[in-house]
C-alpha cells in the first residue's frame, strides 16, 4: 500500500517526478499516486511545474540547458516544495 510518507520520501529524493514515474517507483497505480500527490499539493508541499519548465527526460527546463525533444515536456510533473525555503530543494 502506497502512503503519503512514501510519496514524500520519493519526492524529496527525486525533487521532480511525473505521476507515472512515481507509480512505477512505488509499485502503485497512477490513480493512487495522483490522489496522494493532490493531498500533498493541498498542503502546499508539492506543486505542478509548468509545461515549458518541466522535462520528463532530464528534469531540467528550457532555461536550464535542456536539450531533450519537445515531446518529453509535460504539465504533469510535480515538484517537491521545501517548506522552510518556500521553493524546491
Amino acid at each position: 500500500m502506497t502512503t503519503l510518507s512514501a510519496v514524500k520520501d520519493y519526492m524529496q529524493h527525486h525533487r521532480r517526478a511525473s505521476v507515472e514515474d512515481l507509480a512505477v517507483g512505488l509499485s502503485s497505480s497512477p490513480d493512487v499516486v495522483h490522489h496522494l500527490l493532490e493531498m500533498w499539493r493541498a498542503k502546499q508541499r508539492v506543486r505542478i511545474v509548468a509545461a515549458a519548465d518541466a522535462c520528463n527526460g532530464c528534469g531540467k527546463g528550457l532555461l536550464q540547458a535542456c536539450a531533450c525533444p519537445a515531446e518529453t515536456y509535460s504539465s504533469g510533473i510535480y515538484e517537491w516544495v521545501d517548506k522552510d525555503m518556500g521553493s524546491a530543494p
